[in-house]
């Protein structure tokens, strides 16, 4: 490794320490790290398109996707803070920095969910909250965040589980659906 390089990795390394840095000891939003990570991002694109010979199409095509990753990145962190999304589910909000509650509320959503594709029929909140040793104010809304993301539905007056409605497949087919909404999320939040 050159001097150079070595240079850039520690100024690379050292600029994603500064940026967790100053979010914790500033209370930054979240999005700020997540700017100054697509702008190294760009910044390794330079570098790479600085330091490559000659215009190789391998080197090409990495320096552009670098560039690409990069500004959407800034974009998608620059529109996330500007136009904040209010269809965060109410389960999803309020959870502290530290992350415990974090756990404790996808601990509690697991079991739920595991409870309801184990279950034989249509289990109510308390049938649920006295299965799993939990109340029913923590069961509720792990079950209406099920049902929005449309794993679990209600029925009368209990929820059952959804099942798979592409087999073995359904994560893959999951997967391809959310990708383009994702990369599109920053050109959603401008349109709005």
């Amino acid at each position: 490794m050159s001097a150079f390089t070595a240079a850039y990795m520690l100024v690379l390394i050292g600029g994603i320490a500064a940026a967790d840095w100053l979010v914790d000891a500033r209370e930054l939003p979240d999005e700020t790290s997540q700017g100054v990570y697509g702008v190294l991002v760009v910044a390794a694109a330079a570098f790479v398109a600085l330091t490559s010979s000659g215009g190789m199409p391998a080197v090409v095509a990495v320096v552009g996707l670098l560039a690409a990753f990069g500004g959407w990145t800034v974009l998608d962190a620059y529109t996330a803070f500007r136009y904040e999304d209010d269809d965060t589910h109410a389960f999803l909000r309020g959870v502290d920095d530290d992350g415990t509650e974090a756990m404790l509320r996808m601990q509690t959503m697991n079991a739920v969910n595991q409870e309801l594709k184990n279950a034989d029929g249509p289990r109510t909140p308390s049938e649920l909250a006295d299965a799993l040793d939990m109340t029913e104010t923590r069961v509720e809304p792990a079950l209406s965040y099920l049902a929005s993301k449309g794993h679990a539905e209600r029925v009368e007056d209990g929820y059952r589980a959804t099942p798979p409605r592409w087999g073995r497949l359904h994560p893959v087919v999951a997967f391809a659906r959310w990708l383009p909404r994702r990369v599109l999320a920053p050109a959603r939040r401008l349109r709005v």
